[in-house]
């Protein structure tokens, strides 16, 4: 949400261009300046001066210079303020509080010499008090100043060209379907968050959990039902077989005795929330996305968690790791049970299934639970080798395995929101109440790293490559949206029934983004070939000879490729184009199979776009094919393909628009 906003205020501030650039200058020498760069997240600001870049709404070259000349303005005031104040400036918040930012900066310098003015602007610790911390040590202003103004010059790029490549992205995304748009903002914030949890978590656990876990034991020693719990998985001298236990059948019971109860109240899954998150993701599906999905969703099968999990059990047996063996078989052990318990006990139809009435899943998700314990307890096992500042590396690592399992999942309509997060929790307790046992007790030794990681991701690759080449295509069929079909005899489809079709293309949340103005039944195979017989010829694809000219400033509109639309979560069947005298514009002809039927001869009822395209240089550093909504199709473009053929125009829903009805 932080980035959304960030974005939406400069693209406000990006319709005024005289305020534009004081702006950039402004949050550049802010996010430079000693005190308040170590507040603003200035990689954040960047990226998103980036984005409005991407987007057309910011030039180029124009932010480049003026967040380059703030940077090196703010930079200067840094150094300023450390050449004057010298060691006083430790005596000024934030540094009274965190005398270790003033620190690290100093060792840093120190190390580096002047070449950490350089390196320092992109090292995110040291960022905000690197230029004081070289004034405090007396660097001369002339050394200072050629340092400051080369990393800022390098500096300025580095952090807009992500933003731009994420803000093109977006553009692009956007002509095919705005939906697409959203999706994207949804991942990245989901992705950010995740990785903004893991890493405060995880250093958050790393200061307190020793201090935290001694005030629990030494609480808990007296106590009749907790102590022998905690003492068999905090005290190292007792085997930890009945903590674990009892930790397992309390979390069971505890799902269980929380699923009954939601049941005696009324309280039924899916709930509301589920059934409507479960619609706005189906408002978001494209074929693109779907593939995406399809194949994230592949990773948490057990096609590949079974063999990893073999793999990782292997390796640990052969390196004689009988510990971490015996605490991964515990991992495992309670994952199947929970598949089999909680499908027998408390079984819930997913989403693609509520429609059959097939109770075939479970609450919770046992295949959330089971990606958790897999992906989570390896990187437990991992990140206990090494050293403690870059534990939540690997725990991260792990997030970005399960996180986008999940989710995938619940976008393709396979689990419920509340099934999914109740086993995600379930995995996240048993791995963490394994983990403190594994790391507590003796006789755990060390594990060669770097083997059970090197083995794990080739098991992983090898796995997911099997699985995605046998079952893919299958997969995809299994999980698309099955089509709602209509039938109308052709004499209503003529006289009236045409009005019952889609008349403008729909994209997300039902916004109407082009008008259709064709209306064909008959097969695809005699549309194609009527039109080609015409002139229209076979769209360029976006296939990566094409995605790359999109980078030539210089390049002829018939060598760009013409990118799919979507309308109402379907891509466009049939698209061709046709070149007329003018090199730099062509027509784009695009035909949609909505799912209906003629009764006589079960043929099918297309529905198309006739849209014409022209070159759109960005930044003097992209070119692409763009419509023009303005340029409407002259009357004859099409009708020598419909020579011999019954038409019929007719008036559509937009009255500056007819749409024509061909038949045979």
């Amino acid at each position: 949400m932080q980035s959304e906003f960030v974005i939406a205020l400069f693209a406000w501030v990006a319709a005024h261009p005289g305020w534009m650039n004081a702006v950039v200058f402004i949050t550049a020498l802010a996010e430079s300046l000693t005190i308040v760069g170590v507040i603003i997240p200035g990689a954040l600001v960047m990226f998103s001066l980036g984005a409005l870049i991407g987007l057309g709404h910011l030039e180029f070259w124009s932010a480049y210079w003026w967040s380059a000349l703030g940077a090196v303005a703010g930079d200067a005031i840094s150094f300023w303020i450390g050449r004057v104040f010298h060691q006083g400036v430790r005596r000024v918040w934030p540094f009274t509080k965190h005398p270790e930012l003033i620190t690290r900066s100093e060792e840093f310098f120190r190390k580096h010499g002047g070449k950490g003015v350089v390196f320092g602007r992109f090292f995110g610790p040291v960022r905000g008090t690197i230029p004081t911390v070289a004034g405090m040590m007396d660097m001369t202003w002339r050394n200072f100043m050629v340092a400051n103004v080369i990393s800022a010059i390098l500096w300025a790029p580095a952090y807009l060209i992500p933003g731009m490549a994420f803000g093109a992205s977006l553009e692009i995304a956007s002509r095919v379907a705005g939906r697409l748009v959203v999706l994207i903002l949804i991942i990245v914030a989901l992705l950010w968050v995740t990785t903004w949890l893991v890493k405060h978590l995880a250093r958050l656990f790393q200061i307190h959990a020793t201090d935290w876990l001694q005030r629990f034991y030494a609480w808990s020693r007296n106590r009749r039902f907790i102590g022998p719990i905690s003492a068999s998985l905090l005290d190292p001298a007792q085997g930890e077989a009945r903590g674990l236990a009892t930790v397992a059948v309390l979390l069971l019971g505890g799902v269980v005795l929380t699923s009954l109860s939601l049941s005696a109240a009324g309280q039924q899954l899916p709930s509301g929330l589920d059934q409507s998150l479960y619609h706005f993701f189906q408002e978001l599906r494209t074929p693109w996305a779907d593939a995406l999905m399809v194949f994230t969703a592949e990773l948490g099968d057990y096609q590949v968690i079974l063999p990893l999990s073999l793999v990782v059990f292997g390796w640990l047996v052969w390196r004689r790791n009988s510990a971490a063996a015996r605490h991964w078989l515990m991992a495992l052990g309670f994952g199947m049970a929970t598949n089999l318990l909680f499908q027998w006990l408390l079984p819930v139809a997913s989403p693609s299934e509520m429609g059959q009435g097939i109770p075939g899943y479970s609450f919770p998700s046992s295949h959330a639970t089971f990606s958790t314990l897999a992906f989570g307890f390896l990187a437990v096992l991992i990140a206990r080798e090494i050293p403690l500042a870059r534990r939540w590396i690997v725990y991260l690592a792990a997030a970005f395995m399960i996180v986008p399992i999940a989710f995938a999942r619940l976008y393709l309509g396979v689990h419920w929101l509340t099934d999914t997060l109740a086993g995600l929790c379930l995995g996240l307790i048993w791995v963490a109440a394994l983990g403190l046992a594994y790391n507590r007790h003796a006789g755990t030794g060390p594990i060669h790293w770097r083997g059970l990681l090197a083995y794990s991701v080739v098991a992983l690759l090898i796995t997911d490559l099997l699985h995605v080449s046998v079952d893919f295509r299958a997969d995809m069929q299994r999980y698309r949206p099955e089509p709602i079909r209509q039938m109308q005899a052709r004499d209503q489809w003529w006289q009236g029934g045409w009005r019952q079709l889609p008349q403008q293309r729909m994209d997300f949340r039902g916004n109407r983004r082009q008008d259709f103005v064709l209306q064909w039944a008959g097969s695809q195979e005699e549309l194609e070939q009527r039109l080609r017989e015409a002139g229209w010829k076979p769209a360029p694809t976006a296939d990566l000879k094409g995605i790359l000219l999109w980078l030539s400033p210089q390049v002829e509109l018939r060598e760009l490729p013409v990118l799919p639309q979507v309308h109402d979560g379907s891509e466009d069947d049939v698209r061709l184009v046709y070149y007329g005298a003018n090199p730099k514009t062509r027509w784009v002809l695009r035909f949609w199979d909505i799912g209906v039927r003629l009764r006589d001869g079960n043929q099918p009822i297309w529905i198309g776009s006739v849209s014409q395209q022209k070159l759109e240089p960005q930044m003097r550093l992209f070119t692409f094919a763009v419509d023009d909504p303005q340029t409407r199709a002259p009357a004859d473009l099409l009708t020598p393909a419909w020579q011999g053929l019954r038409t019929q125009v007719v008036k559509g829903a937009n009255p500056n628009e007819r749409i024509t009805l061909i038949a045979d």
